[in-house]
């Protein structure tokens, strides 16, 4: 057993057993999905004083526990603005595909006062338990949860911690970003969770990141989710212990509820 979700090979990103996802046993998880879409993103288009601002993951195909090669593509290579699409393709199957916006980051803020929403206060997360009901998500040893309010499957509104322990790909360190898009992901399914069970699976999701978030512990609270005939549309804040330093939403079709 490896340190890692994914093991780097001359065709691409062959998978752990670990990165298999909750819906079904040949499944891979959608969050790593991401997570490698990013990780490829920042090695070929980002750069020191560059930022990813904003990752846009559309997960339009199941993808089986196999290989995963990751394309990428620029689409704007600019002063100010640099573009670039990544396509996941596994067991022969395109089966995602992301678009990563970076910025140049300046050295002062603009001036003057801009209105932002009073943050409500976190308690830090190595200070609370590991769930023991279920409400916390799948935690386990790779993955670990920490609620604050609410949690999968309670039908509340939720905020909870959440850490990587595992490497996305071996002998690689998990950087900011690629921390930041793996935990992008799991808005939409805490926001969509009910009191009965996860009947939403992800279409997409699209992070908006200020700032990349610094140490191991990334907090997601729900901060909306609209749902009519079937589609639902979630949205959560993320935070570290310095505060607020992105957003996530997309979209979800309903399904059979995924089982606690």
């Amino acid at each position: 057993m490896t340190d890692s979700y994914f093991h780097r090979t001359d065709a691409g990103f062959d998978p752990d057993a670990r990165a298999r996802g909750p819906w079904a046993t040949d499944m891979l998880h959608g969050r790593l999905l991401g997570g490698l879409a990013a990780h490829c993103l920042e090695s070929e288009v980002g750069g020191v004083g560059w930022r990813a601002a904003r990752l846009t993951v559309d997960l339009f195909r199941p993808a089986a526990m196999a290989p995963v090669a990751i394309a990428t593509r620029p689409v704007r290579r600019g002063r100010r603005v640099r573009v670039a699409d990544a396509v996941a393709t596994c067991d022969g199957h395109e089966v995602s595909r992301a678009t990563a916006v970076f910025l140049p980051v300046a050295e002062e803020e603009p001036p003057g006062r801009i209105w932002q929403p009073m943050p409500s206060p976190w308690p830090d997360p190595d200070s609370l338990p590991a769930p023991i009901d279920g409400t916390g998500g799948a935690e386990n040893e790779d993955w670990l949860f920490r609620v604050v309010e609410g949690g999968m499957g309670t039908g509340e509104r939720s905020r909870v911690w959440t850490k990587e322990t595992l490497a996305l790909v071996d002998g690689e360190r998990l950087s900011p970003f690629v921390r930041a898009a793996i935990s992008g992901d799991i808005a939409c399914p805490l926001a969509n969770s009910g009191d009965e069970g996860l009947y939403y699976i992800n279409a997409d999701y699209t992070m908006l990141l200020a700032r990349y978030p610094e140490g191991d512990w990334v907090g997601l609270e729900v901060a909306q989710q609209i749902a009519a005939d079937g589609i639902a549309v979630a949205s959560a804040t993320l935070v570290d212990r310095r505060g607020p330093f992105a957003t996530s939403g997309g979209t979800s079709l309903a399904r059979p509820p995924l089982q606690a």
